[in-house]
């Protein structure tokens, strides 16, 4: 398991104030846990307080400073870890939701930060070995830190914001359900019981991109998936993905990425790690 899927790294208790330095990839996203103590976040310098978790995209790294006695351990996430653990179930748009953007999660002592310190621990059994270093097993641990998050997480926004994100979060969900069977976007309006332009008017200002673009990145991103995880022709791909023949997903796949499928399965086969995660981008959009 190579240390471009992800990485640790543990910070003793700190005797005096001091700044982290990061060895972490460049484009690596940060999950830290702050076990002990107080951590000074970013040019704002706002105060975390333990026991918390805390994560940062891989776009972002705010400097980060730890509290006389304070006490932290960081994993540096791929985007790969993160499409792993996440994975493609009608349930993954929660995490995939949570870790679009920077969070903090407070976590109480019992029962959150034994599981907490235990999952870091069963992360650093399976690093410290190579003949024990499995992507399922890292991916699982990973799965599970993000669940605890997302249940103690509690983002602070207006009652309007919610509202919006309440539509965002359901219309990912029905994606999530539905994709596969090419709904139209006006369908995913009437379910979602809100007018075609509004469903528009949100995705673009939360995402940048419309419903269809959204919709469409996760159909390339599960194509990518099946290519690269699957040894099955472009046409069992194409029947499970929804369209009616393996032209029509060639032509689908190639507008999307610029490569025909057959290409794109033999550039991943064998690219390096680096190259590996370009191939990947977009994971903060869609996994």
């Amino acid at each position: 398991m190579p240390s471009d899927y992800v990485t640790l790294q543990d910070e003793r208790e700190a005797l005096h104030d001091r700044v982290l330095r990061r060895r972490i990839p460049e484009g690596f996203g940060t999950l830290l846990f702050l076990h002990q103590g107080s951590l000074i976040v970013g040019e704002g310098r706002s105060e975390l307080t333990g026991p918390a978790l805390a994560f940062w995209p891989g776009v972002e790294r705010p400097d980060l400073t730890l509290r006389a006695g304070s006490a932290a351990r960081l994993l540096g996430l791929s985007d790969s870890i993160l499409m792993d653990a996440i994975g493609a179930r009608s349930e993954s748009v929660h995490l995939r939701m949570l870790v679009e953007s920077p969070f903090r999660a407070r976590l109480s002592i019992a029962p959150d930060v034994p599981q907490i310190e235990t999952l870091f621990d069963w992360f650093e059994h399976e690093l410290e070995s190579p003949e024990r270093r499995s992507q399922m097993s890292l991916s699982a641990f990973l799965r599970l830190l993000l669940i605890a998050a997302l249940r103690v997480h509690s983002p602070d926004v207006t009652s309007a914001k919610t509202e919006t994100t309440n539509t965002l979060r359901e219309f990912r969900h029905l994606v999530e359900l539905h994709y596969r069977e090419h709904w139209q976007i006006a369908t995913y309006a009437d379910r979602l019981g809100v007018e075609y332009d509004r469903l528009h008017r949100i995705c673009k200002r939360e995402t940048g991109r419309t419903p269809a673009e959204l919709v469409h990145e996760r159909l390339t991103a599960e194509a990518k998936a099946r290519l690269e995880n699957s040894g099955h022709p472009l046409k069992k791909i194409a029947d499970d993905l929804g369209f009616v023949d393996a032209s029509r997903f060639s032509h689908f796949f190639k507008r999307r990425t610029a490569m025909a499928p057959g290409t794109y399965r033999a550039v991943i086969s064998r690219a390096n790690s680096e190259e590996i995660q370009k191939l990947r981008r977009g994971f903060a959009d869609w996994p």
